[in-house]
Parts: structure tokens; sequence; C-alpha cells
């Protein structure tokens, strides 16, 4: 089940915020967190039930683990330390057994020449998201900042299924106490009304701009020839638009979806590409994310070193951007993606202690480029694709235009894509964020008929076209 998909947006969300009011008006604390619960478990076990036995599983070992360690604040720090280096490294292995492996044993087999059997382990749904929002938990419960803990709001925590497939990635003190409000199970209008806004925008960032972007990224990556130089940016101008309003309109539809039931979850996007420069940019992508690289990475790294340099810091800055990229997915084209964020982010700041800051309109446009250029990577099955788009952006091998890539594309879907491109690179260049018109938001007339509108069009859009599944579902 999906957040765009009918059964969700018709029957599931429904049934479980009219559930969750009418349990919180029997005046039973416990009753509304349990229903809750229940309901992420069936949402999560809906898009995989085989991969459910492995989310009660790792809640089950770090809820024991996070027990031992709030437990143990007497206890010397080395043995809390080992405690929790023991949690982090089992889930780490618990990630790469079924992320890496396959990875892991192709670079043997190719570095050594030998030939061990492939692993055919699956990707279980959401592992690399309800994994690393794990590690944090064990590191805020060693740290001391976990209070109130419980195995029912743990299990909540770690299981709602407004983030647990991908995200945002929350920590326990921005929602624990949220559900345990006397207020929390009472219906709110502001919020409700609110909340549906914010769900509709991102149905429709989702369903109309994202997937209208998406037929013609994918025929142009999926183009076996060279791309002319105009094809080789139409793919690679056409993915990060796709890319951004499919994540942030998942994004906007599980913060709409957790502020009906008056939930308050952190925001993930503020108008990325807006940025002037590479800090910039990932100060409003994936927000949740680039604070757990500061904060768990790269924080760390420098506490780890007896003397922080200059230099130092650059060379941590770096690594903990290759392991975000490799976290995003078992290929050598996410290690160039976060190697590539990484050297520009240390160039940046090389750059800044020059104090020479470049006129808006060029800093935006060199930002722009290199955000276009390292996402090919992203999206490309191969460092050959990878490098054979970059070539194609930057040369005339296949000359100017050809329209063969894109003749698969039916005419209409033509028409209309690149009518739907044309205003989503308009609103996502000009107009402003989800973050500014939900704090704008007032329930209106004019709020309503907006929200039925955009609501229409994507249910049309969700009834006539064949959706695509969210971009991250795969990480």
């Amino acid at each position: 089940m999906s957040f765009h998909s009918f059964a969700f947006i018709l029957v599931f969300l429904p049934v479980v915020v009219a559930g969750y009011f009418a349990l919180g008006c029997l005046g039973r604390p416990a009753w509304h967190k349990l229903w809750l619960l229940a309901a992420s478990l069936a949402f999560y076990a809906a898009g995989s039930i085989a991969d459910l036995p492995l989310l009660l599983g790792s809640l089950a070992v770090n809820g024991a683990l996070a027990v031992y360690l709030l437990r143990s604040q007497t206890r010397p720090r080395a043995w809390r330390r080992a405690l929790l280096a023991a949690g982090v490294t089992a889930n780490v292995l618990f990630l790469c057994t079924f992320k890496y492996a396959a990875f892991f044993v192709d670079t043997f087999n190719h570095v050594a020449g030998t030939a061990l059997a492939r692993p055919h382990t699956a990707f279980p749904l959401g592992i690399s998201f309800f994994t690393i929002q794990q590690i944090m938990f064990l590191v805020d419960c060693y740290e001391g900042l976990v209070e109130g803990h419980n195995w029912l709001d743990y299990s909540l925590f770690g299981g709602f299924f407004a983030y647990v497939t991908m995200g945002p990635i929350v920590r326990w003190k921005q929602v624990a106490a949220q559900w345990n409000d006397p207020l929390a199970s009472r219906a709110s209008a502001d919020n409700i009304a609110n909340g549906l806004f914010v769900f509709v925008l991102g149905l429709f960032k989702k369903v109309v701009l994202a997937d209208s972007f998406f037929r013609w990224a994918d025929a142009g990556f999926s183009y076996a020839h060279p791309l002319s130089l105009l094809g080789g940016w139409i793919a690679a101008l056409a993915f990060p638009f796709q890319l951004y309003f499919d994540f942030s309109g998942y994004t906007d539809m599980a913060l709409g979806a957790a502020l009906m039931l008056n939930i308050k979850l952190p925001q993930n996007f503020n108008s990325p590409f807006h940025a002037l420069s590479i800090s910039d940019f990932w100060r409003r992508w994936h927000i949740t994310l680039t604070n757990f690289i500061t904060t768990y990475l790269y924080t760390p790294m420098l506490r780890s070193m007896k003397e922080v340099t200059f230099v130092r810091a650059l060379l941590a800055t770096f690594v903990a951007m290759t392991i975000a990229g490799f976290w995003h997915g078992a290929n050598w084209t996410f290690i160039a993606f976060g190697a590539l964020h990484g050297a520009a982010l240390a160039i940046h700041q090389c750059w800044r202690k020059l104090k020479k800051p470049l006129p808006a309109p060029v800093a935006w446009l060199l930002t722009f480029t290199f955000v276009v250029v390292a996402l090919v990577f992203f999206r490309s099955a191969n460092m050959h694709q990878a490098m054979q788009v970059v070539r194609s952006m930057f040369g005339m091998h296949a000359g100017l235009f050809s329209y063969e890539p894109w003749s698969g594309i039916d005419r209409i879907d033509q028409v209309m894509g690149i009518a739907w491109m044309l205003c989503g690179a308009a609103i996502l260049l000009r107009a402003p964020s989800s973050l500014e018109l939900q704090r704008r938001f007032a329930p209106s007339w004019a709020a309503l008929a907006l929200s039925v509108g955009l609501a229409g069009i994507s249910l049309i859009y969700a009834n006539s076209v064949v959706s695509r599944s969210f971009v991250y579902r795969d990480f």
C-alpha cells in the first residue's frame, strides 16, 4: 500500500484517523496509541508482509538494548560505550546483510578474481530508514536524551506508518511527547484541514508532476545509445525534477497524514533548488538526513580526532558524504554521488575562507548545474551509463538533438507531460515551498477550492495513468 493508492487515500487513512479519535474519546490513554501501532503494522504488512518479522525483530533487539542503556547510567562509561558499539554494529550488519551483501561479494570477486556465489537476499521494505532511526535512538539513549521510554511508545516510534518506509528520519524527542499529550487524541479541525491541504499538495506533486518527469528521465536513461547534446540535458534535468517532486511529495503526504493525527513531523525539504551553494542545498534537501550526517557521522569523526584541523574537517566531510551516498544503494554510482557531494562541500568550505562571494545568479547556476550532474550518477544503473550521459551533456558526440530516445512516449503523454513539466519547473524554481504554504495556510473557501481542484486532478491521473512507485521505496 502506497500513500498515493486509492486504498490508502479512500480507506486506510480515513479509518485510521476516525478510529484514533474515537478511541481517544473513551478516556483510555493507551487505546488510541495501540490503534495507531496496529494500523502502522498493518500498513507495513500491506507493503511487504514477508518483511514484517524483520521490522519486529529490529524493534525487539533495539528496544532491549535501549532498556539496558537507559538503566545503566551508573555503570562505567567504557561498559556503556561497548554496549552502544555492539548495538550500532548489530544494526550496521543487519543493514549490510540485506542491502549490501551482493555488492560486497561482486566487488570481492572482481578484485580477487574469484567466483563466490552471489547471495540472493531480498531488499526489505524501509530497512535503510528504520535502521538508521534505530541507530540514532540508541545513541540518544546513551547520551541520556531519551525520557519517558516504554515499550508501547517505543514500538510506535519505530513503526509509525507515516515514516517507517521512507522517512522523514525522526528522533525520539521529536515525536514521543506528542502522542502522550492529553490533547493528542482529540480531533483538531485546524490540524485536519491543514493536514489534508499538505497531503493533497504532496499527492499532486507525486502523481501529476513527478510521474510526468519520470517518462522523460526513464526514456533518456534507458536509451541504449549515446544521447545528443539536448537529449542528455533533457534526461539529466528531468530526473532531479522527478526526484524532488516524488520524494518531497511523499514527505508532504507523510507530514499531512501525521498532522491529521495531531503529530507534527520534521520538515524534509525547503526549496532546495533555490540554493546558492552546495552547503545551502544540503540545508534544504532531505533535511533530516543532513541532520543525521552532521550529528551522527561528521561530529563523532571530529570528536575522535586528537586535534581538529581545517584539512581534517574537510576530510571528515568527504568521508561522511561518501558514506551517505553509499547508504542510498549498493552501487558504485551511489558512492560516486556521495563522493562528488563530499568534494563539492569541501571545495565550498575552502572558497568561503577566501571571502569572495559570487554574484547570486552565478552561485545559483553553478550549484544547480553541479546538483544535476551529480544526480546523473544517482539515477544511472552503472558508472558506464553515468559517464555516457555526462559526456552527452558536454559534447556533440551524437549531434545536437535526436527524437529517437523519446519515440516510445505516447503523443498525448508527450503533450501533457511537457505541459506539466513546464508547470513543475515554474513551481520548483519560482513558487513558494510546501513549508511556506503550510505556514500561510488558513481554512477558507479559496483553500478548499484549491485542495479540491488539486485532489481531483491527482485522482484522475492516478486512475488513468499507471503511477510509479516512490523512488525512495527502493532505498
